[in-house]
């Protein structure tokens, strides 16, 4: 198996694993994180991008990794969102001069992760047409 789709498929387990954990107990990001929903609303919220979104990347990242002819797409597809993720925290950070401990680990883990899948994108080769 080539680098970009063990990359992938490690990607996808992870997702997989945080989405079905934020889906079914919301309530972890209040005590690891700090982020809190104090409505209804607020914790489908919270299910939904935490928990359904990080599963649809995580199948996503999966199907990458399974199906070599889709491995680029899904490389540039997770970069855009690991950049769309990463820039904004960075700006944001910087402009409310919130460096706690999470902010620090999720900027580090995002660009390092964006920077990881554009290398691999770099280094993998266009599926042969047939």
């Amino acid at each position: 198996m080539n680098p970009a789709r063990v990359v992938l498929a490690v990607l996808g387990i992870l997702f997989v694993a945080q989405g079905s954990i934020q889906l079914f107990q919301p309530e972890l990001l209040t005590d690891i994180i700090g982020i809190s929903a104090d409505s209804v609303t607020g914790r489908i919220e919270l299910q939904v991008i935490y928990g359904g979104l990080h599963l649809a990347f995580g199948a996503l990242c999966l199907w990458g990794a399974a199906k070599e002819q889709n491995t680029r797409a899904v490389l540039m597809a997770m970069l855009l969102v690991s950049l769309g993720v990463a820039l904004p925290r960075v700006i944001l950070t910087l402009f409310h001069q919130d460096y706690s401990a999470y902010s620090q680990v999720a900027i580090s883990l995002e660009v390092l992760s964006a920077l990881l899948l554009f290398w691999l994108l770099r280094c993998t080769r266009p599926p042969m047409m047939t």
